[in-house]
């Protein structure tokens, strides 16, 4: 790993160790062997939700799923924000399930980023494209809203 990669791998494990919720994937440990980080987390057994809409083949999930999953997820996104945290990429690769695939959670903060403050703007430019908001696609400066952005993507 570079250093740059450390760095960040470090930053999303004192992230992770700050956020207990329902709906996000909690941490368990982190610990460096032969100059490697390595990250535990909870196991979701029922893989991201990507996997799941593709092992649809086209069949729709029900409505009351879909707002079930919603509502899940916009629990675990009011929880990081309101510890002044980005996530940054929101989308369905980086939710995942749990309890038959009864449960949701968010997951990945690979490249999320604090806040020093609610009024604070991020100006990084990152993410992953279809997923991007306008503010970032325009390289303008961008907040929590953006991850909203995301979710209904």
């Amino acid at each position: 790993m570079s250093t740059r990669e450390k760095e960040a791998s470090k930053k999303e494990v004192t992230l992770l160790s700050k956020m207990k919720h329902p709906n996000i994937v909690s941490f368990i440990a982190s610990f460096q062997e032969r100059g490697n980080l390595y990250i535990v987390m909870e196991f979701c057994d029922g893989g991201d939700l990507m996997k799941k809409i593709n092992m649809q083949r086209g069949l729709l999930f029900s409505e009351d799923q879909v707002v079930d999953w919603f509502v899940q997820i916009c629990l675990g996104l009011k929880h990081i924000h309101d510890r002044k945290i980005l996530h940054r990429d929101i989308k369905a690769q980086n939710i995942f399930l749990t309890s038959g695939g009864r449960k949701a959670k968010l997951g990945d903060f690979g490249i999320a980023r604090m806040l020093n403050n609610t009024m604070e703007m991020a100006r990084t430019c990152v993410g992953t494209p279809y997923y991007l908001s306008p503010e970032i696609c325009e390289n303008r400066p961008y907040n929590n809203k953006t991850d909203i952005w995301g979710l209904g993507c």
